[in-house]
């Protein structure tokens, strides 16, 4: 009797393993470390937000915000798409009408947040606090594409048949560490155990938020937020007062390419989703 025939869809192949762990966790880990070179080599060793650099803001913005922190995970996303790995819903771009509301709600309930969580006169004013989100744009949008819209999908991708819980909790630990270790790298000589918890809770924050709401714009807010809240006392006052037009244009050209990469993938990809049997 001919011995029985391995059912190879439910055996599992090292090989496809193997290939599935390089293309989901490792090229998407590199990247992020590639971006952590480029946050300590760019700004964290010329103190760029420390000192008013404009140049060196500009050429931040060129290489670590836009080329590595959003071209280059597309890029690598599109390779997840073309698998159905993951999909446009999953990474947080959706219809304009819902980015909207979910934009304005998380606007209004960070800027809630932020006041009640302040000394009044103690915290910047409207104006330089307009100007430090717009100086922390490129980090933070860049932050989420790759820590939470390459890493954190391709993540949960990965673990994806242990679970949902094992999937939400393996995505927020590994995003919000790696989101911690890179932005550590931004400030150097601060009390790096303090600011490194910072970076892990706000990782953490941002993390749960994307999982559950799954907009990219509004992580983009929740990110920045943050941001503002750990870094204002370490930023330089010259890029606020007043504000400079570099800032101005460096947050504008972020939030340009995030809204270019959106409307390519509308154009390029569409996920349907299917009425529940």
């Amino acid at each position: 009797m001919d011995d029985p025939q391995p059912d190879g869809l439910n055996t599992a192949r090292p090989g496809l393993r193997f290939s599935s762990s390089v293309t989901l966790v490792v090229i998407p880990l590199m990247i992020a470390g590639i971006w952590l070179l480029e946050n300590y080599l760019l700004a964290g060793t010329t103190r760029l937000f420390q000192h008013m650099d404009l140049p060196g803001l500009v050429l931040y913005t060129a290489l670590a915000g836009i080329l590595v922190g959003i071209i280059i995970p597309i890029v690598r996303i599109r390779a997840a798409f073309l698998s159905g790995a993951i999909n446009m819903f999953q990474i947080g771009f959706r219809s304009a009408r819902r980015t909207g509301a979910t934009v304005i709600l998380t606007t209004v309930t960070c800027a809630a947040v932020f006041l009640f969580t302040n000394i009044p006169g103690s915290g910047p004013d409207p104006g330089e606090t307009a100007a430090l989100f717009l100086l922390l744009l490129p980090v933070s949008a860049a932050a989420v594409m790759i820590c939470w819209v390459l890493i954190g999908t391709h993540i949960q991708a990965y673990v994806r048949c242990e679970g949902v819980v094992i999937s939400v909790i393996t995505g927020v630990v590994v995003t919000a560490l790696v989101f911690a270790l890179c932005l550590a790298a931004l400030i150097p000589g601060q009390d790096i155990g303090n600011l490194f918890g910072g970076f892990f809770a706000a990782g953490c924050i941002s993390a749960f938020f994307f999982f559950a709401v799954r907009d990219i714009y509004a992580s983009i807010v929740v990110v920045t937020s943050c941001l503002i809240t750990l870094l204002q006392s370490v930023i330089d006052p010259a890029y606020l007062v007043p504000v400079n037009p570099i800032v101005v244009f460096c947050g504008s050209a972020v939030i340009i390419a995030v809204i270019g990469i959106h409307g390519f993938l509308l154009r390029h990809y569409t996920t349907i989703m299917l009425p529940r049997q």
